[in-house]
């Protein structure tokens, strides 16, 4: 696996497929049958919003999830830092000595705009 097909993979699974199990969630679940006081709360929110403003929250969890990410792998690649240390990290995949990191955020934000 290279630095690519590891982004793909890392997108359609953290963004697309666990965007669908939020939309899922969202949508699906009864207030009633919830225990978590938080997820009441916020099916309660979500039922009291417009058809518009629905998609409008889906699309800023999208947002927030994107951005977390790519500054994630902005640490691994060496160009955001934590607390102000200068980490280095090589990252390779088992099996492979090829570094993967070093362009992981551009990758994903690339893939990102080829998705939305």
């Amino acid at each position: 696996m290279n630095s690519d097909l590891f982004i793909k993979s890392l997108y359609q699974s953290l963004i697309k497929e666990d965007g669908e199990i939020y939309q899922d969630l969202f949508l699906n679940t009864e207030i009633n049958e919830v225990i978590d006081s938080y997820w009441k709360d916020a099916l309660k929110m979500f039922s009291e919003l417009s058809v518009e403003n629905k998609e409008v929250l889906f699309k800023i969890i999208e947002q927030v999830k994107v951005e977390s990410i790519a500054n994630v792998l902005g640490v691994l690649d060496g160009v955001v830092s934590l607390q102000g240390q200068d980490i280095d990290i090589n990252m390779t995949i088992e099996g492979s000595d090829e570094k993967v990191n070093g362009d992981l955020q551009d990758l994903f934000f690339e893939t990102d705009e080829e998705n939305r």
